[in-house]
């Protein structure tokens, strides 16, 4: 019988998913002096260099003996090598709460990938949140000017401008970002969330700094976070509490309260909390399409994760989405 969730795993949910949502601000600003595989690198090395810290002082137990290691690899491959460099790359062509209003999608597309690719039904119930998603996320990126014939032709007269190009990066976001969920959920059998969260921090930072060297930029970009106060606060807060802390917290989160309510309130206020600091930090634009978009992408999300009677009764807490 599972026990009532506690007022304060709720608050800690809710904490947790502001620092998440403040992520794409913070990717922004660091965007500003660094480019987009520079920030990846030094959010990811800082997260692993305190994750390594945490495990040596023995906070925090992995254990990769006799196991698939390949497994929890690809998974780290998918996110975040894959899957950062579209976020980060999404968030430098258009704006903060452009990208938080495409991550509010991962969710459904979570639900859809299931349902078509491993050949479950989708419910009435789900096939509508899954329109009124779609819907508002048009309708909270046309409207706020964020597609026009302009931006589609592009300055040049090219099929694909660069803001347009953009949400196509940001839906390899969340495309990449469902495919994380569902394979982390496969093999949580096998590997706990810290040894899961380990790897994607360890391969993250191989992967970007390798990328790095490879570009012949090599380390610029710590030294630039050393000399440059505000961008070496972002990647501060990126990889301390971005990518180290927040992890931390998600997996104390979804041991208290069932994954899929987790992630409901995960990513709705992750998306709210984007969307607010762009307009208020970075003047993205604001009006009714901004609440109305929002409001029908919430309630999308809602509709795609209602179990029916008989998923309720199975459903439990297998899907893992940390």
């Amino acid at each position: 019988m599972q026990t009532q969730t506690k007022p304060t795993v709720y608050l800690t949910a809710i904490i947790c998913s502001v620092f998440f949502g403040m992520t794409f601000l913070g990717a922004k600003i660091a965007l500003e002096q660094l480019d987009a595989i520079q920030v990846l690198a030094c959010r990811w090395t800082l997260a692993f260099v305190l994750f390594a810290i945490a495990v040596l002082l023995g906070f925090i137990k992995v254990d990769y003996r006799k196991k698939p290691i390949w497994m929890v690899a690809g998974m780290a491959l998918i996110q975040p090598c894959i899957n950062t460099i579209c976020e980060t790359c999404g968030v430098d062509m258009t704006t903060t709460s452009e990208s938080a209003i495409m991550y509010a999608m991962i969710p459904m597309a979570v639900v859809l990938i299931s349902r078509v690719f491993l050949k479950q039904r989708i419910r009435p119930l789900v096939g509508i949140g899954i329109v009124v998603s779609f819907l508002g996320v048009f309708i909270a990126i046309a409207f706020g000017g964020g597609v026009s014939i302009g931006a589609l032709l592009g300055s040049s007269g090219s099929i694909f401008g660069e803001k347009t190009l953009g949400y196509l990066v940001l839906l390899g976001m969340v495309i990449t970002g469902a495919l994380f969920i569902i394979v982390s959920g496969r093999i949580s059998d096998k590997f706990n969330a810290m040894e899961r969260t380990f790897m994607m921090t360890a391969l993250a930072t191989v992967w970007f700094n390798g990328l790095n060297m490879a570009r012949g930029k090599g380390f610029d970009g710590f030294v630039i976070c050393f000399q440059d106060l505000k961008t070496g606060l972002a990647i501060l807060f990126l990889g301390a509490v971005g990518s180290f802390m927040c992890y931390i917290l998600l997996n104390y989160i979804v041991g208290k309260m069932p994954a899929a309510q987790a992630s409901s309130i995960q990513v709705n206020i992750t998306s709210l909390t984007g969307v607010v600091t762009g307009i208020l930090f970075q003047g993205d634009p604001f009006g009714w399409y901004t609440v109305v978009g929002m409001i029908m992408i919430i309630a999308g999300v809602i509709a795609c994760n209602m179990p029916s009677e008989a998923e309720d009764k199975q459903l439990g807490d297998k899907i893992n989405v940390f």
